[in-house]
């Protein structure tokens, strides 16, 4: 599968290119209609346990209604019993079929199989009452919902709802995804996602998503720079990460961190406590190291005594002016660095000074700030922008890249390239969760990836150790899973992608 996302406009310019190149309108349509038709043919109906024959397409006044008319048309050339039902006017299309003209009376309860293609990715407006009542019928309806290009109600460019939207079991969409695809809360309602094609070729896909530089994060984008161990690699060559402790009583997500930097492949991670803390910490760790540091200038001779790679400061550290020194000290020194948790919080009274250090420092492709939505927002002021305009500034502004965590999870960097989650876990939403993502996004950096890229990897190994798990599993179990997951998974991608 290709990794591209559409927006909207790249929609338009792709129908624009198929045309330029002889494709006519009616026959991007007809392509768009039969492809849909065989995916719910052939890869969804065969997989319904009950189905009774019975499929009601909804169809809008617009293209996507077209698109709709098409599948109707060949869904009731298999004998299917067919109903096609226009809540405003009939679409501009030359088919003409069976249709149910009373508003007030549709059942549909009688379908197996409901078809929306009400809106397209173009529509942007505020759904009429209207409209608004029907989308909830179909949603309380037990028919298996399908959507045509994208859910009526996503906004494609966004996620937003408008306000409400059907809630699709699968969505057939063509040429590429749409950012609205995997953004929430537009993911949440888009089910099961299936590309096909309208007779568009590769190069007017590349031409129609070149200016929006947003993608799907699958391992594509970063396997070949994933640094795999060699025979000549010793501990140092795999990089030292060190990581800071939070005082005495919160001591256990800088260990997570650790933990999960050593088994992500860091040739070695030390774990700097204060006096206080130390003894809890050497209590607790075997595999990894532990050093005395009480202030910034200690924590700066020891990162140039030992030649740290990479510094995580965040997880459990605590919100005070201790994390806030030991960070610019980091920054000043160059160092890779990770800024999670309370390492954000600690300039949520002043980011601009935050901004300031990370904005002047020399290095640009060596930090990574991993925000929940919380952190986030303490930091960075964009209420009124989606999600990818957020994370985007966010990372002009820090000159570093983001990794603005959640179940759609964007990666930035300052020069706006954008990644989005392809899949994720809900058994993630869990404490320390987050401690374990930063401890491999350092493991990454100190190995020798780029910001964006052991971001990216980071985030998809996070993810993928979540799908293979379910209830109960817990921050603590993360870190157990991780070697396996790389060995299962990633050795595979690794080999084949070099």
């Amino acid at each position: 599968m290709s990794n591209f996302l559409f927006s909207s406009k790249s929609s338009y310019i792709l129908d624009s290119l198929c045309i330029k190149r002889g494709l006519k309108f009616d026959t991007l349509m007809e392509n768009a209609g039969r492809s849909s038709f065989n995916i719910i043919n052939n890869k969804i109906i065969p997989k319904l346990e009950k189905f009774n024959k019975k499929i009601l397409v909804i169809c809008g006044p617009g293209n996507n209604g077209g698109d709709g008319l098409v599948v109707a048309k060949y869904l009731q050339q298999k004998n299917y019993k067919v109903d096609v039902f226009f809540p405003l006017s009939k679409p501009k299309a030359k088919d003409d079929l069976n249709i149910i003209k009373n508003f007030k009376d549709l059942k549909t309860n009688k379908y197996s199989i409901i078809v929306d293609s009400i809106f397209g990715v173009g529509f942007n407006r505020k759904f009429s009452q209207k409209i608004i009542t029907l989308v909830k019928k179909i949603n309380k309806s037990k028919a298996l919902k399908i959507s045509i290009d994208i859910a009526s109600g996503i906004d494609a460019d966004s996620g937003n709802l408008l306000p409400i939207s059907i809630e699709a079991d699968h969505t057939i969409t063509f040429a590429a995804p749409k950012i609205g695809h995997y953004l929430l809360p537009g993911k949440s309602n888009s089910g099961k996602i299936h590309v096909v094609s309208i007779g568009e070729q590769k190069s007017e896909i590349l031409k129609a998503s070149r200016d929006l530089r947003v993608k799907l994060n699958i391992p594509s984008v970063w396997i070949k720079n994933f640094k795999w161990p060699t025979m000549m690699d010793h501990k140092y060559s795999r990089g030292h990460v060190l990581v800071k402790s939070g005082p005495l009583t919160t001591t256990g997500a800088s260990r997570l961190s650790a933990i999960s930097a050593l088994r992500s492949g860091a040739g070695a991670v030390t774990l700097s406590s204060d006096t206080n803390a130390l003894v809890v910490n050497a209590s607790h760790l075997t595999s990894v190291m532990l050093k005395e540091i009480n202030n910034a200038d200690e924590l700066s001779r020891f990162m140039k005594e030992k030649k740290i790679d990479t510094v995580i400061i965040g997880p459990g550290s605590g919100v005070n002016k201790l994390t806030k020194d030991m960070i610019i000290m980091a920054i000043k020194e160059e160092k890779s660095l990770v800024l999670d948790a309370d390492g954000l919080t600690s300039f949520e009274k002043k980011p601009e000074e935050l901004f300031f250090y990370l904005k002047n420092r020399k290095k640009r492709e060596n930090i990574i700030l991993t925000p929940h939505h919380g952190e986030f927002i303490r930091l960075f002021k964009t209420s009124n922008l989606n999600k990818i305009e957020k994370t985007n500034l966010a990372a002009n502004l820090t000159n570093s890249t983001i990794l603005y965590k959640g179940n759609d999870t964007v990666i930035s960097t300052p020069k706006k390239e954008t990644l989005i989650s392809q899949e994720s876990s809900p058994f993630l939403a869990t404490a320390g969760s987050g401690d374990v993502l930063a401890g491999i996004c350092g493991s990454f950096l100190a190995q020798g990836m780029k910001s964006h890229q052991a971001a990216a990897a980071a985030s998809w190994l996070h993810n993928e150790i979540g799908l293979e798990n379910g209830p109960g599993f817990i921050a603590e179990d993360m870190s157990k899973f991780i070697a396996k997951t790389i060995s299962k998974k990633l050795k595979k991608l690794y080999e084949n992608g070099n």
